[in-house]
């Protein structure tokens, strides 16, 4: 006795299309709050003395999937630092442009200045790298990836 499909193609497809989208949903979900949590511990660390504030106010993350930026934190100002939250958002919209495909979580503190003061061993995003490496193979581990 041969096997008959009784289910529309149609809704198969439909079902599997829910299913992706349902897990890609929790990747974002995860990914973003990932951002969140390596963006809140470099603002947090006080590896060195913040003049203009525009250093942490450039400290922020956008979350891209397949080139198009998807989510992003805030970038808020701290203590009047306008300047570093446009220049965070302006680098970090940059370096997502070179993302075509797949997923990328972009972390970035965006004056210009930023490597020099790491490279003077100050913790500017240190601390929020080493989070995003401890962090991020649990959780690819717990999402089954």
């Amino acid at each position: 006795m041969p096997i008959k499909q009784t289910t529309p193609q149609s809704r198969i497809e439909a079902y599997i299309n829910q299913q992706l989208e349902r897990q890609l949903a929790i990747i974002e979900y995860n990914l973003n709050y990932v951002g969140e949590m390596c963006v809140n511990a470099a603002r947090a660390s006080s590896g060195y003395t913040d003049q203009t504030h525009n250093l942490r106010s450039s400290t922020g993350y956008v979350l891209v999937r397949d080139g198009k930026v998807i989510r992003q934190s805030k970038f808020s100002p701290i203590s009047g630092g306008t300047e570093g939250s446009k220049s965070g958002k302006e680098f970090a919209a940059e370096i997502a442009r070179k993302h075509p495909k797949g997923y990328a979580l972009i972390v970035v503190a965006g004056m210009k200045y930023a490597a020099y003061v790491s490279a003077k061993g100050r913790d500017v995003l240190d601390s929020a790298e080493q989070l995003a490496e401890r962090v991020l193979p649990t959780m690819v581990r717990q999402l089954g990836l």
